[in-house]
């Protein structure tokens, strides 16, 4: 049986703080754990509050030393995930003018390496062009963002975020020489865009709320006070993005909340860089845009006149606004768009249809189709264009849960593909012993719910089952290869993925359908995915799993049914969900309306939240064993949401079932950074499911 250490756990002091709402009296007793200071803590953890850091200490000592028992588990799962792992691999090399690009890793090293070569030689001559490796050293946390070489491929812009705040500093350094620049920019997404004449490039800025709010350029060999501003978005609900036609000729400006979208694009051709309204925003009203060189057009991805799913549209360069759009590819319901791209001689076009994917190529001379799909029951498929927009190739990614990775070189002329490199499993894999299956349980409305499911094929029935779930922002959780979820199957559990409602896995109307008033859908999905496992025999004990807002959907799942769950890990939580969108002055509210809905200006929607949310509904019921994990510089779902909730849970829960928080003081979002810190955390979290289910600690053969 499982144990802890008979000492007591931490205890949160509580100083009630209330506040009224629509009517609602609303207390909040550990309202003292967010620290006013936030903004600052991002960019310097150590100003945070000596008593709140004091509390996260000795929640991270308890944690530490209750769970010290599984080190040797968590030792042995890590070491299993990295004899799966190829330590020394390339990429493949990408064509770029005269030059081919890849990246490269190596042994021991948390980081890859940047290298490039001659069109005209071998990569046996490649050079190093940046080591991502080197760049870390000093710091205590590193995570590189974006690399992007001038246009004539002499210097590198490369981006990187030292504190896990997502706040991502660019510097500029000479390819040819070695010469670092004095250049640095500060605060920004970490995307970087050169001008089509290398004199410096464009960027996002993020503001004090950690908003993308403003386009800036930067010239090269200046400070960055000289920077100037081309546009700032003054609706604190949108976010800005950047990208650029494959061509290299156009800059898209991306503004966008979850539901609405406006392109403004620049024509890098011009020497005034003035920026262009495509066509203005609707709400609910969404588009992206590439460019058609060949018919001086561009080619457009919208919902607009009802397109739930999306149609294809084209308009002429000169002529920009809707009016002016002529349909491409007709609206289909329930065949989901969900990436484009234009070539020379195609467009190519991904589709999901009951949460299968497909890719489509059509000639753009002759209007013929061509679908390239797969055989298996259930996988996972995407594809890239390259750099070069004259190309008549694609690359093709292919997996499922059971199929490590396979690349394909996809011939559009010819429709043919040959395989150009398989993921490499040093420890060894057969396929053959594992079953990759789509199932599909009722949820409580009648609504028919996917659920993927990986096993070997001799693991018995009522095996116990890690049941992971997202469900929002339209978000599909694809059933690819990974090389953790062995570490748990091969010791007998069963891996399932609930595609319930709020992603997009049965198209758009299955995101809505779990979004706003219509949340309390994802949960219900989740739990009759669960209660339809044990049901039908395949599940025994279940755990649950899931992170940001899936740590929500674990949350609110915990909240109504506690007694149908073995254990449950829940990382970076979004669970003080009323508090978070009642509060505008926070990064994750004004855009995050179009989510959850507006509960400052909308009792409807103050009362849909304030009935999940789980930190508000937390009740005197036993709970399961739990793991709770979040990074104190995230940015998106701010340390206090979990560390709240557990001290609340703590407070409330009547059973004597383990409860752990572990905080990363080091870590934002996204966990720690580097590949085998990575490794670590997933073999903490799979150690503790394990031993959650009372499975052995010692190494498996698969």
């Amino acid at each position: 049986m499982n144990s802890i250490k008979k000492n007591s756990p931490p205890c949160a002091e509580k100083f009630p703080v209330s506040s009224n709402q629509h009517g609602y009296k609303l207390i909040d007793p550990y309202d003292w754990i967010r620290d006013d200071n936030w903004q600052e803590v991002l960019h310097s953890p150590n100003v945070l509050k000596k008593e709140i850091r004091d509390y996260i200490d000795k929640e991270n000592q308890w944690t530490d030393n209750q769970l010290s028992n599984l080190l040797p588990s968590k030792e042995i799962i890590f070491n299993e995930i990295k004899g799966r792992m190829k330590e020394e691999d390339k990429s493949l090399p990408q064509k770029d003018g005269s030059w081919f690009y890849f990246s490269e890793t190596k042994k021991d090293e948390e980081y890859s390496i940047l290298k490039r070569y001659k069109s005209n030689s071998s990569i046996k001559n490649s050079k190093i062009i940046h080591n991502w490796n080197q760049e870390s050293k000093g710091f205590e946390y590193f995570k590189p963002g974006g690399a992007s070489y001038s246009p004539d491929h002499n210097l590198l812009a490369w981006s990187f975020d030292s504190k896990g705040s997502e706040f991502f500093s660019i510097k500029v350094k000479d390819l040819e020489c070695k010469k670092k620049f004095r250049d640095q920019v500060n605060n920004t997404d970490g995307n970087i865009i050169w001008s089509i004449d290398g004199s410096g490039f464009y960027f996002i800025k993020m503001d004090e709320n950690h908003r993308p709010s403003s386009l800036w350029f930067h010239n090269i060999n200046t400070k960055e006070e000289d920077d100037y501003e081309i546009y700032n978005e003054k609706d604190s609900g949108y976010f800005l993005s950047i990208s650029q036609s494959l061509n290299k000729q156009y800059l898209f400006l991306s503004i966008h909340n979850h539901e609405t979208s406006e392109i403004r694009i620049l024509d890098q051709r011009k020497e005034k860089k003035e920026l262009s309204l495509f066509t203005k925003r609707v709400e609910g009203t969404e588009y992206s845009i590439e460019y058609d060189q060949e018919n001086s057009r561009f080619i457009i991805l919208t919902n607009i006149n009802d397109a739930i799913d999306y149609k294809i549209m084209v308009t002429n360069e000169n002529f920009l606004d809707k009016i002016n759009w002529n349909e491409f590819i007709p609206h289909r319901e329930g065949v989901l768009i969900t990436d484009f791209s234009c070539l020379e001689g195609f467009i190519i076009i991904q589709e999901l249809e009951n949460g299968i994917p497909r890719i489509l190529s059509i000639n753009k001379k002759n209007g013929k189709q061509n679908i390239i799909e797969f055989n298996e029951e259930v996988y996972d498929l995407d594809f890239n264009e390259g750099n070069e927009y004259s190309s008549n190739t694609i690359q093709i990614y292919y997996s499922s849960m059971t199929t490590p990775q396979q690349i394909y070189e996809y011939n559009l002329i010819e429709k043919k593909k040959i395989i150009l490199k398989k993921q490499e499993i040093p420890s060894g894999h057969d396929p053959k012993k594992y079953i990759t299956k789509r199932i599909f349980a009722k949820s409580d409305d009648g609504e028919t719910i996917p659920i993927s499911i990986l096993k070997k094929k001799d693991t018995p029935e009522k095996a116990p089952t890690l049941l992971y779930g997202y469900g929002s922002y339209g978000i599909s959780i694809a059933p690819s290869f990974s090389l953790s979820r062995l570490s748990l199957v091969d010791r007998g559990m069963i891996y399932a993925i609930a595609h319930i409602r709020g992603g997009m896995d049965k198209g758009k109307k299955w995101y809505k359908d779990g979004k706003k008033e219509n949340k309390i859908n994802s949960f219900k999905d989740f739990i009759s995915s669960a209660l339809f496992l044990k049901k039908e025999k395949i599940s025994g004990e279940i755990s649950i799993h899931g992170g940001s807002a899936g740590g929500l959907l674990v949350g609110a799942s915990l909240n109504m049914r506690p007694d149908i769950f073995k254990s449950a890990v829940a990382e970076v939580p979004f669970v003080d969900v009323l508090n978070t969108i009642l509060d505008e002055t926070l990064p994750l509210t004004p855009p995050e309306w179009e989510e959850w809905g507006n509960p400052i200006k909308n009792i409807n929607d103050f009362e849909n939240i304030l009935s999940y949310s789980p930190y508000e509904n937390i009740k005197n019921q036993d709970y399961p064993m739990m793991l709770v994990t979040s990074g104190l510089t995230d940015p998106r779902v701010t340390y206090w949401e979990a560390t709240k909730w557990v001290a609340k849970l703590r407070d409330m829960k009547t059973d004597n079932n383990p409860l752990f928080l572990k905080t990363y003081t080091e870590a934002g979002h996204g966990g720690m950074a580097g590949r085998y810190n990575q490794i670590k955390e997933t073999a903490f979290t799979y150690a503790f499911i394990l031993w959650s289910h009372n499975i052995l600690k010692g190494p498996v053969s698969s």
